[in-house]
């Protein structure tokens, strides 16, 4: 992305958190019990940052008053067709006040599992990482299935979701149950692959990314520099390392991982120590 992309999407963001303070601030102090959702209940929870609108969940009887209170602080109401949510809007920034998503009610007990939660300027109750993960899943159907994004969002939150949960309030819907099948193959899920050399059918490229993330993410190594290849039913490491140790220790990580696994280590050990002598000048 190039630099001026880069600021136009960091201005949006410090845009849509303005918006943000302004309606949590505004419901606060009316008193409205709501939790921050969406794109922003992402955020929060340490996942991508919105680029798109504010959402707020309500229950059906505070919308009337959320919806006037924002209007007496200048922003503007809509009245979209849809009847599970009212639109304001702050300048041109859209902000949705949802009180049916998905045909879920908007209830105490949702309030209860959310969290009170630092975003960016402003402090609110957002959301639990569960809710959040149901309403993204049932949203999917036939006209919107970009995963990449949610999939992002599944990565990023996937400790501080009940997959449990997820799984059974979005069982009615083949393109969940779709989505929730891939997050298990990924072993993003309780669900997941432990060994993925079990399965004949595994691609390459999703070994040698396996392979890549645990050496990235293990303490003993956290190796970026090494090339995991695979050739037939081989894999391949080469590249260079410090030190014979890190070398044993990628091979303990790959046996870990992978217990059944060929593979030859071709890593290279380079001495990166400074030079005990003073460099001679000719």
């Amino acid at each position: 992305m190039g630099s001026s992309a880069q600021t136009v999407e960091r201005q949006n963001l410090t845009d849509l958190l303005h918006t943000l303070t302004r309606v949590c601030n505004t419901l606060a102090d009316c008193g409205i019990p709501f939790a921050v959702a969406g794109g922003f209940a992402a955020y929060a929870r340490g996942g991508p940052a919105t680029d798109h609108d504010v959402d707020v969940f309500l229950k059906p009887s505070d919308v009337g008053r959320a919806s006037s209170a924002l209007v007496a602080i200048g922003m503007r109401a809509a009245h979209p067709p849809e009847d599970w949510l009212t639109k304001v809007y702050d300048g041109d920034l859209l902000v949705d006040l949802i009180f049916r998503p998905n045909f879920r009610g908007v209830t105490d007990a949702m309030f209860e599992r959310a969290a009170w939660m630092r975003i960016g300027p402003t402090s609110a109750l957002v959301i639990s990482g569960t809710d959040l993960l149901i309403d993204k899943l049932l949203v999917l159907d036939a006209h919107r299935l970009d995963l990449g994004p949610l999939l992002h969002i599944a990565r990023d939150l996937r400790e501080q979701v009940d997959w449990d949960e997820v799984r059974t309030a979005t069982s009615a819907s083949p393109y969940a149950r779709a989505f929730l099948h891939l997050l298990d193959d990924l072993a993003i899920t309780r669900g997941g692959i432990v060994d993925p050399m079990q399965s004949d059918e595994v691609l390459p490229q999703y070994l040698v990314a396996h392979i890549r993330r645990a050496f990235a993410e293990d303490p003993r190594t956290a190796e970026l520099g090494v090339r995991v290849s695979v050739r037939g039913d081989v894999v391949y490491l080469s590249g260079e390392v410090s030190s014979a140790d890190c070398k044993h220790q990628l091979e303990a990580i790959v046996l870990e991982q992978l217990p059944s696994v060929r593979f030859q280590n071709d890593v290279h050990i380079v001495d990166c120590r400074e030079p005990t002598e003073a460099e001679e000048l000719t």
